[in-house]
């Protein structure tokens, strides 16, 4: 029983550990607009986190406002 506790929170500390020391990813974390969406794109297709703070409007282009976006010249579209 006492193994059994001592397993159960060394485990449960690892997995805190690891949570709290996980780098948020953001637009800065990356030079390029290209760099971020090529992230953008593993990551949702794997189906794994940390790609959605990478598109603040969801039209799937990630990091657009700044760094060379793929829609340059292009319009916005209206949230009306």
């Amino acid at each position: 029983m006492k193994k059994l506790v001592i397993i159960t929170l060394a485990t449960l500390g690892l997995i805190t550990a690891t949570t709290a020391n996980a780098k948020r990813i953001s637009c800065k974390s990356f030079k390029t607009q290209a760099e971020a969406q090529a992230y953008y794109n593993k990551r949702k297709k794997a189906g794994k986190a940390g790609w959605k703070s990478l598109d603040r409007d969801r039209d799937g282009i990630a990091c657009e406002n700044g760094k060379k976006s793929k829609r340059k010249g292009k319009k916005r579209r209206s949230k009306h």
